[in-house]
C-alpha cells in the first residue's frame, strides 16, 4: 500500500537526487529526515536580502496559528501601538500541482462579534519543494490586510475555504496528511513607535531545506549604536516531536547570527525557532518567534549586514518571512 510515509520518502529521495552538491538523508520518521552529522551537511547560502518594506517611527506586533488538518483558528496579538501603518498576513500550503483558489484565499474577521468574515486574497511570493510531505511544492502567500480590519491588538479569527486543507477533522498530522496541506497563518501589524522596522519576505519565502542554511539581511540603518534590536522569524513545518509521542523532545535546530547562537540549544533563548510553537501540542508545523539580538547583531564586521545561519540536521523546514526592528538613541 502506498502510504504517506512512503510518499514522503520518495519525495525526499527525488529531491536529493536533483540537488547537486548537497547531502540529504532519507526520512526515518514523518516530518524529518534521519539525523546526519553536522560535518556532512552542505550549506545552502541564498545570499544578501534587502528589505521588501521599511517603516520608520514604527513598532510591530504579531501572532500566529498552525492549521494542518484544521478548518479554522484564532490569532491573538498584543504589544503593537496604534495607529497601524500596514498589516500583512502570511500563510503556506503544500500541494500536488499549483495551489487552488481555495488555498490562495483565507477568510478573516476581527473578534467574535464583529460581523461577517472578509475574504483575504493572497499573492504568491515564493515557491519551493515540499518539506518531506506528500506533494510537489510549497507556496508562500502574502496578503496586505485592510486597516479597517487589522486595526490593532486583539483577536483575529481565521476561516479556511472548503478544499484549502486535505482534512479539517483535527487528526494528528503524522497519522493523516492528504494534500493540500495547510501549514499556518501569521499576522504582522506595523504600528507606531520609535524603531525602524523592516520586512524581508520575497527573496526568503518558500526556501525548503534540511541542512545548513545561510543568508544575510541588509539592515536599513547601522546597528552600531542601537539600543534594542529585535528579530522576528516566521517559518513552516517546524516540529518539537513526532506527533505527541516525543513532544517533550527539544528540536535540534540552531539559529545563529554572526556566529552567536540566538535560538535553539546553547542559545540564551534556549528554545529554537523551529519547534512548531504556533500550535502545540498538535498540529505543530508553524512557527512565529521574536528574539532580542542586540549583542549578536553588533558582533559582526559590518554594521548593516547581518549574517544568519540555521543548522537543521533532522527536520525539513520552509522559510516564510523575517522582521528586523532597530531602535536608535533619541
Amino acid at each position: 500500500m502506498f502510504s504517506v510515509y512512503s510518499a514522503r520518502l520518495a519525495m525526499a529521495v527525488a529531491f536529493a537526487l536533483c540537488t547537486a552538491g548537497t547531502v540529504f538523508a532519507q526520512p526515518s520518521q514523518l516530518g524529518r529526515p534521519a539525523r546526519q552529522p553536522a560535518s556532512t551537511l552542505a550549506t545552502t547560502d541564498i545570499g544578501r536580502i534587502n528589505p521588501s518594506f521599511t517603516f520608520t517611527n514604527a513598532s510591530f506586533g504579531t501572532g500566529a496559528v498552525g492549521l494542518r488538518n484544521r478548518g479554522e483558528g484564532g490569532i491573538a496579538i498584543s504589544g503593537v501601538t496604534a495607529p497601524i501603518k500596514r498589516a500583512f498576513a502570511y500563510w503556506a500550503v503544500v500541494t500536488d500541482g499549483p495551489p487552488t483558489v481555495a488555498a490562495s484565499n483565507i477568510y478573516m474577521k476581527r473578534g467574535v462579534a464583529n460581523g461577517p468574515f472578509t475574504n483575504i486574497a493572497g499573492v504568491p511570493i515564493g515557491t519551493g519543494a515540499s518539506p518531506c510531505w506528500r506533494g510537489d511544492r510549497t507556496t508562500v502567500f502574502r496578503a496586505t490586510l485592510p486597516l479597517s480590519l487589522a486595526n490593532g491588538n486583539g483577536l483575529y479569527l481565521i476561516l479556511l475555504r472548503p478544499g484549502a486543507n486535505g482534512s479539517t477533522k483535527g487528526e494528528n498530522p503524522w497519522v493523516a496528511s492528504v494534500p493540500p496541506l495547510f501549514e499556518g497563518v501569521s499576522i504582522v501589524l506595523i504600528g507606531t513607535g520609535t524603531s525602524t522596522v523592516s520586512v524581508y519576505d520575497s527573496r526568503l519565502a518558500g526556501k525548503m531545506f534540511f541542512n545548513n542554511f545561510a543568508y544575510q539581511l541588509t539592515a536599513p540603518v547601522s546597528v552600531t549604536n542601537a539600543t534594542e534590536i529585535l528579530f522576528h522569524d516566521i517559518g513552516a513545518d517546524g516540529q518539537g516531536g513526532v506527533g505527541v509521542e516525543d513532544i517533550a523532545a527539544t528540536a535540534g535546530e540552531v539559529t545563529a547570527l554572526n556566529g552567536r547562537r540566538i535560538a535553539g540549544p546553547g542559545s540564551p533563548a534556549g528554545a529554537g525557532n523551529w519547534n512548531g510553537n504556533a500550535a502545540t501540542p498538535l498540529p505543530q508545523l508553524w512557527d512565529n518567534n521574536t528574539r532580542t539580538i542586540t549583542s549578536a547583531a553588533k558582533a559582526g564586521a559590518s554594521p548593516r549586514i547581518l549574517p544568519f545561519t540555521i543548522t537543521a540536521p533532522d527536520d525539513c523546514l520552509v522559510t516564510v518571512a523575517n522582521l528586523l526592528s532597530v531602535k536608535l538613541p533619541p
